[in-house]
């Protein structure tokens, strides 16, 4: 890959953060002989939202688009970082201060990016109010992308719901350690798994 872009993506691998109600990542190769060469064939084991994933709408509404059914002209394009570090709880307010709203896709820069490879987790976690959901749905933003698990405080799904029943998809669990705020071509593949309310993602980002 040019050395232009920046994989935000976290690794998959089984000592990785997950949501504790989810199954961790189980990774298995079967090593053998075929046709006279060794070969290895790696049995994969995990949940859709693992690591940087994509929620569609399908994950809170019931007829919503599948993960299968998303648009490239929504995962792909122009993207805007803006940095929350020292924030927990982003509102309305600050991303209004901060002049949200030009760009269509939306990723967010937190204190997450400081565990999202090895945790833990913190009790409270940088994330969208449910104020700022409405702000971003009214702005008229395509994509939200976070640094964190998810982007809703724990104990609830209000920016989740919102968003997604606005047709806004959700972008969790990036590493945006590296990335400075600004304006960048966003690339986001998630698996084209058919039918199913998320998938994992690889993402990149270009400057622009």
């Amino acid at each position: 890959m040019p050395t232009d872009y920046l994989d935000i993506s976290v690794p998959i691998s089984p000592d990785m953060l997950v949501w504790s109600t989810h199954e961790r990542v189980s990774i298995d190769t079967d090593e053998s002989i075929y046709a006279g060469e060794r070969n290895r064939v790696t049995a994969l084991r995990l949940t859709t939202h693992t690591g940087t994933h994509v929620d569609a709408p399908y994950h809170f509404v019931e007829n919503g688009l599948t993960a299968d059914q998303l648009g490239l002209d929504i995962l792909i394009g122009s993207a805007a970082v803006y940095d929350f570090r020292g924030r927990t709880a982003i509102t309305a307010e600050l991303l209004t201060r901060a002049g949200v709203g030009s760009v269509p896709r939306l990723l967010l820069r937190t204190g997450n990016s400081q565990w999202i490879r090895t945790g833990p987790l913190p009790a409270v976690p940088a994330h969208l109010t449910e104020d700022a959901a409405h702000y971003l749905i009214d702005k008229g933003i395509r994509l939200v992308g976070i640094d964190g698990l998810t982007v809703d405080a724990p104990d609830t799904v209000v920016a989740h719901s919102a968003l997604l029943r606005a047709g806004v998809i959700l972008l969790e669990t990036l590493d945006l350690s590296q990335v400075e705020p600004g304006d960048y071509e966003l690339i986001c593949l998630p698996l084209r798994i058919a039918g199913v309310d998320g998938a994992p993602a690889r993402a990149v980002l270009r400057p622009r």
